[in-house]
């Protein structure tokens, strides 16, 4: 392996890097992938089908966590944190955020965790059209504020 790095937990892969990707290429990537998440939670939330706006939840929080995590990469020039939180992740970056942005990175969090593990009662709570339509409004603004 001495062209890739591989960090392994009880034999599981939770990185792989090819050592000629430079911090650069990899805020690139994880920029794109920010990218193609929100383009899936935009074609889930236009099939207009009460089934799939967990799907929408889902990816707005993917992709809000890969550009901050990009952010991340790019300012401090190391690996992101192994962390799902987004507000976490935005604390440790310079951008200035809103009280406001602060609430929606923690309701986007629990959004992106439960739209996962939640249980059926939260599904017919919270995975709605509303949320699913104010949670893809959030992630536009946030991407807009964190990818060139």
């Amino acid at each position: 392996m001495n062209s890739q790095l591989s960090i392994f937990n009880k034999r599981k892969i939770l990185l792989y890097y090819n050592n000629r990707v430079t911090q650069d290429d990899a805020v690139a990537h994880w920029r794109q992938r920010s990218r193609s998440e929100l383009k899936a939670a935009r074609i889930f939330f236009g099939k207009k089908e009460s089934d799939v706006y967990w799907e929408v939840l889902f990816h707005c929080h993917l992709a809000i966590e890969l550009a901050l995590k990009a952010e991340y990469i790019r300012e401090k020039d190391r690996a992101a944190p192994f962390t799902h939180d987004l507000g976490e992740l935005a604390e440790d970056l310079k951008i200035e955020w809103t009280a406001d942005e602060q609430e929606s990175l923690d309701e986007i969090t629990d959004f992106g965790a439960l739209s996962r593990y939640g249980d059926e009662n939260w599904f017919a709570s919270n995975a709605t059209k509303s949320n699913a339509e104010q949670c893809l409004e959030k992630a536009t603004q946030f991407l807009s504020k964190l990818l060139p």
